[in-house]
């Protein structure tokens, strides 16, 4: 019953913009979903903010911590996430964000990421490298 009634509010609350694939010449405003319980955290939030603000992209950095509430920035041009997984509350973040392109580690249910970049079966890459990963295939879009 829990199940469904998180189903329902999801669908209801999430965001009806339309998203898509975009250049990186197009973006301006990135918010980054970090996962803060992992142990290369540090390392991560330092690839991260060195990357874009050496292309002039404004970077909204949000902590993802496990059980706790996950507030995303709605109102951004691409939402990325590095969290691997934090059940309904990272699929609730996602769906209610009015991001134009979403990437993420896993797809969620409804497919709300437009670029997904998953770890091989069995294995769990640090989200350093799952970053660079994602930043060569947005790069590489024309």
């Amino acid at each position: 019953m829990a199940n469904l009634l998180i189903n329902t509010a999801l669908r209801w609350l999430e965001s009806k913009v339309p998203t898509s694939l975009m250049r990186f010449s197009d973006i301006s405003q990135v918010t980054v979903l970090l996962d803060a319980g992992a142990e290369d955290a540090a390392e991560a939030e330092e690839k991260v903010k060195a990357f874009f603000a050496g292309r002039g992209i404004q970077l909204v950095l949000v902590k993802v911590l496990p059980g706790r509430r996950i507030k995303a920035h709605k109102e951004t041009q691409v939402l990325l996430s590095l969290v691997p997984d934090a059940g309904w509350r990272l699929e609730y973040a996602v769906r209610r964000s009015r991001a134009q392109f979403k990437i993420g580690r896993v797809q969620l249910p409804g497919e709300p990421f437009d670029l997904v970049v998953s770890d091989p079966a069995g294995t769990s890459f640090p989200q350093t490298e799952v970053f660079e990963r994602m930043m060569d295939l947005a790069e590489s879009l024309k």
